[in-house]
């Protein structure tokens, strides 16, 4: 961990293009430059690149991160309605936990997340933790679980994300929309089901937005780091699993995106975002990049289990203005999204 004496951090979220966030969160955050280009070049630069903990202030990092999730996740099974470890396939890892809304409607929205721990750690018992405060406003959480390495591939991690989504799309109907969040690995793998051919599994989920938060959306640079000694990845599998690689032009139900980095994240977390935020907006797609100060790769996901974090997203002012005349303070095309707006997310 780095001995670094950090500024005190501050609670405000900047887009990198268009006026900065007002609303829940307040105190102005410093203007920062996106590196241009990989600032780590040597092995050990890209060690510490892709070591998230090394980037963190002293309180907010992983060993922490593993013991807040878990409890939480009880604590939201023990107060919904849930199904828990729902198989959508064979495998002991292939299930699913869904927390269902609290009072549901004919038809509801679902949070679809997709936990992170580099593809090596972690799983969907670990994350419920978000989902009381959307339950309680008509929203399923379900939380995917998948094969970590160093049992599981790189190429079945992808299609296991991708079979859990079909499996959605045709057992529960009632489900009106999917909304896809992915930290760090899980945005990675959230970002591969934006480039899915879904002829191939006779279904398409009607995926209506995409947060990806603190992701890797190029494998290449963690070839050379501790990262790949369980994911075992040659070069040709990294390529074939880059999302930078396989971004698809945009079609017109194209869902909206939004790509989220961490103020302290490292510069290769940062860059990776913007890149693939500058990819998706070159095809066509719609997508914001929002810059969040004064929080780490950790406590970024954290911070999903309180009522005025749930999510944050970008949206044309025009269309939210429609739907939800009471939000109108928050300035121009950007707004924090509560739980009453992810009902009425028709972003698509």
């Amino acid at each position: 961990m780095s001995a670094e004496v950090r500024a005190p951090r501050q609670s405000r979220a900047r887009f990198s293009s268009g006026p900065p966030v007002r609303g829940f969160l307040v105190a102005p955050a410093p203007r920062r430059r996106w590196p241009r280009r990989s600032p780590a070049a040597s092995p050990q630069a890209l060690e510490d690149h892709y070591s998230p903990s090394r980037w963190g202030c002293a309180r907010c990092h992983g060993p922490l991160l593993h013991r807040l999730q878990p409890p939480g996740t009880e604590r939201a099974r023990a107060s919904a309605q849930t199904l828990l470890h729902v198989p959508y396939g064979s495998g002991d890892r292939e299930k699913l936990d869904i927390y269902f809304p609290t009072d549901p409607s004919e038809t509801f929205p679902a949070l679809v997340y997709i936990h992170g721990g580099y593809w090596q750690c972690m799983s969907k018992d670990d994350s419920g933790f978000a989902a009381p405060p959307l339950v309680s406003q008509g929203v399923a959480v379900v939380a995917v679980g998948y094969d970590i390495a160093p049992e599981g591939h790189m190429d079945t991690m992808v299609l296991q994300v991708r079979r859990s989504l079909a499996f959605l799309a045709e057992q529960y109907p009632r489900i009106r929309g999917i909304y896809l969040c992915g930290h760090s690995a899980g945005a990675h793998l959230a970002a591969m089901v934006l480039s899915t051919d879904w002829t191939e599994f006779q279904v398409v989920p009607d995926i209506k937005g995409a947060v990806l938060v603190s992701g890797v959306y190029d494998l290449e640079p963690i070839l050379h780091t501790y990262v790949n000694d369980a994911l075992n990845m040659s070069r040709e599998v990294a390529q074939r699993n880059s999302p930078m690689r396989h971004v698809p032009p945009a079609v017109p139900a194209a869902c909206e995106v939004l790509v989220a980095v961490a103020q302290h994240d490292s510069p290769e977390f940062r860059r990776q975002s913007q890149e693939y935020s500058q990819a998706l907006r070159a095809a066509g797609w719609s997508v914001s990049l929002l810059d969040l100060a004064g929080v780490d790769h950790f406590d970024v996901i954290e911070k999903l289990s309180e009522d005025s974090y749930l999510l944050t997203q970008s949206k044309e002012k025009s269309t939210f203005e429609r739907k939800h005349p009471a939000q109108l303070q928050f300035h121009q095309n950007v707004f924090i999204l509560c739980t009453d707006c992810l009902k009425g997310w028709d972003l698509c």
